[in-house]
């Protein structure tokens, strides 16, 4: 056999819009689509369609279903790209495929209806009441403080939840260890109350089934869900979902919680280690890098209720501004973006002209819930990427922290509205006081405050002396933000 040259998404991409041309309106309407919606999935996740496969393929119908497209139009998206990747074989793109056909027929002949957590008020109000659970006042549900230590920790099983000792709460995180301690009684071996001496595990499961099925009824209310849901099938997809949310595919969020999630993806989907041997698995350790990644993640979404800072960058040829215009179109709610600029004075022609310059070239930053992140770059992903963890196309989203972005806008001066004055602990340094300037450029210089000058909007600017070893002075007006105490 002869081997194909691996493609990138350009030459696909290229070729499937050339052959729009000779296609009526309405056909032509429905194959961009279809480019449109293939296209932002493959960028999203790093994905070549070069390397074309049923796991893939299923990651991309599971996707689009997730996001409300109906199976009817899942189906036709499969067609219309099965008939565009064997124009693609013809022009020597790829070798002859039927996997997104085969597909199309599985999804346009499955009549039972989709997962319940696909919907997103669904998957939403269980993220409530895991959060609920999580707040030191309640209220607080045996079931939902078991599910909260499975999924905060890997989709521990349940079996060995229930079996946790008092003595085994040291090695947890402080969210787990919180939920633990609340459940422990001194007169008691295991932490949780189950009953573990007298029932058998089958009972003991049975009744965590039970326990689930009332706290998780009205989430859970369909026709696919008509008895108490299975302990770790419910954990696994509670897990998957927040990861999906967090910008996995629904292949590798499955391998990372270790089988299938069926209260969240359709039957067709396939782990994305599915082929690998179960040795080669656990010695892999990228594979446990990125499942640790992956749990950080959902654990935030699930301890984190208030937005993070992220950092996105634009694609070439894309203005700040026409990103805003989408993001605030197909954005809802409409994220905070910050991006901050330098404002230049420049004289052209005898005329002085202003200028808005970025600090950092083609790059913004936005606030936003951590399972909001994937479906806002699903909608404005041809003209921005957001920044992950690591290199790898799968990779959590990278959160930034309020320290960092605190700071960062410290040294930039320009500011978000979450940003308060609160400098050395007062509202404003006294003059002859010793600070550390933290603005761009003079970074970790020791300083003096000389004077406070107040403005007509009611803030203040700090005049501070500097001073080198060979007897130079120099004065420099900075916000108080832009201030720290010198360290003792």
């Amino acid at each position: 056999m002869v081997a194909v040259k691996r493609h990138i998404n350009r030459e696909y991409l290229d070729l499937f819009q050339s052959r729009l041309s000779g296609l009526g309106a309405e056909s032509m309407l429905r194959y961009r689509r279809t480019i449109s919606e293939l296209d932002l999935f493959l960028t999203g996740h790093g994905l070549l369609l070069a390397d074309l496969s049923p796991v893939m393929m299923a990651d991309w119908a599971a996707d689009l279903l997730r996001r409300g497209l109906s199976k009817k139009t899942v189906a036709r998206h499969l067609n219309i790209l099965s008939g565009m990747m064997k124009a693609a074989a013809q022009k020597g793109l790829a070798e002859p495929t039927d996997i997104p056909r085969t597909l199309s027929k599985k999804v346009d002949a499955d009549a039972t209806p989709l997962p319940p957590l696909m919907k997103e008020q669904a998957f939403e109000a269980c993220l409530t009441i895991l959060r609920n659970a999580l707040r030191p006042m309640g209220p607080h549900d045996l079931g939902a403080d078991m599910l909260l230590v499975s999924l905060l920790n890997g989709v521990m099983p349940l079996e060995k939840v229930a079996m946790l000792k008092k003595a085994d709460m040291a090695g947890f995180s402080e969210a787990s260890r919180s939920i633990l301690e609340r459940n422990a009684e001194p007169r008691r071996l295991f932490v949780f109350d189950l009953q573990q001496s007298y029932r058998t595990p089958a009972q003991i499961r049975a009744a965590l089934a039970e326990g689930l099925g009332k706290t998780f009824r009205e989430c859970l209310a369909t026709a696919s869900v008509s008895s108490a849901p299975d302990p770790d099938a419910l954990a696994r997809s509670l897990w998957t979902a927040c990861a999906i949310r967090g910008g996995a595919t629904a292949s590798e969020a499955m391998a990372y919680a270790g089988g299938d999630a069926p209260y969240i993806l359709p039957e067709f989907c396939l782990q994305a280690q599915d082929s690998a041997p179960e040795a080669a698995r656990a010695q892999d350790a990228d594979f446990e890098a990125r499942s640790g990644q992956w749990m950080k993640t959902v654990g935030s979404m699930l301890t984190h209720e208030s937005p993070k800072w992220y950092a996105m960058h634009l694609r070439g040829g894309v203005k700040f501004d026409e990103l805003r215009k989408d993001i605030s179109e197909f954005v809802k709610p409409v994220p905070e973006l910050f991006y901050p600029c330098e404002t230049i004075r420049r004289q052209i022609g005898g005329k002085m002209v202003m200028e808005d310059h970025p600090f950092i070239s083609r790059t913004a930053f936005f606030r936003i819930h951590p399972d909001r992140v994937a479906s806002m770059f699903h909608a404005i992903g041809d003209k921005a990427w957001c920044y992950r963890l690591s290199g790898s196309p799968g990779a959590p989203y990278a959160i930034i922290s309020q320290a960092d972005m605190r700071r960062f806008q410290a040294a930039v001066g320009v500011y978000t509205p979450d940003i308060e004055i609160h400098p050395l602990g007062k509202l404003v340094p006294k003059p002859g006081e010793s600070v550390v300037v933290i603005m761009a450029g003079y970074q970790g210089r020791e300083a003096k405050v000389e004077d406070i000058i107040n403005t007509d909007c009611g803030s203040v600017i700090i005049r501070v002396k500097l001073s080198t070893d060979q007897g130079y002075e120099w004065r420099l007006d900075v916000d108080p933000r832009q201030l720290d105490p010198v360290p003792k």
